[in-house]
């Protein structure tokens, strides 16, 4: 396993949509080693998820956990690692929430960002089966966030008011 480069704001691949990826090359095993790296290197620099893009691949996949660490801080469930080809999510109904949100491609960044509350996310699993669920709270916005890179928004896009777009460290 090895820790990838991210791709920074301004890199394109950012900016443009994720190609679809095949089910028989998942179902063959080829994204194992990614999928490992991917994982290491969300867990090196600390992040909730990476997606394809974020490691300069324009592959419509990403990778997410919610350590306890975090889990606790945030006041939400423990989610084990995971991870989602071909994501796509559609809101259920129209409430939203507005939290602080960050990125690994826009570091030491971050603001508020309103996300629906909830959403059905469609997609295929690590294995290249079909998968469906609903997602709540954090976690939905982990998911937006994550589908929304394979699409080529980063949160930036999403911020109505940049007001609260401040730094998350003290250098």
């Amino acid at each position: 396993m090895s820790i990838l480069k991210v791709s920074r704001l301004g890199h394109p691949v950012l900016r443009e949509r994720s190609a679809e990826v095949d089910v028989a090359d998942i179902k063959a095993g080829k994204f194992r080693a990614l999928i490992d790296d991917m994982v290491e290197t969300m867990h090196a620099y600390e992040g909730v998820g990476l997606a394809g893009p974020q490691v300069h691949l324009p592959l419509r996949i990403f990778v997410f956990e919610v350590e306890e660490k975090v889990a606790k801080k945030r006041g939400v469930a423990k989610v084990g690692v995971g991870v989602i080809f071909n994501g796509v999510y559609e809101p259920i109904g129209d409430e939203t929430i507005t939290d602080w949100e960050g990125c690994l491609s826009v570091p030491f960044l971050g603001g508020e960002v309103p996300r629906y509350k909830k959403v059905r996310v469609r997609g295929v699993d690590h294995d290249g089966d079909p998968l469906q669920f609903e997602a709540s709270g954090f976690t939905a916005r982990i998911f937006q966030h994550e589908i929304d890179h394979t699409d080529g928004h980063v949160y930036l896009d999403r911020m109505p008011d940049l007001k609260s777009l401040g730094y998350t460290i003290v250098l």
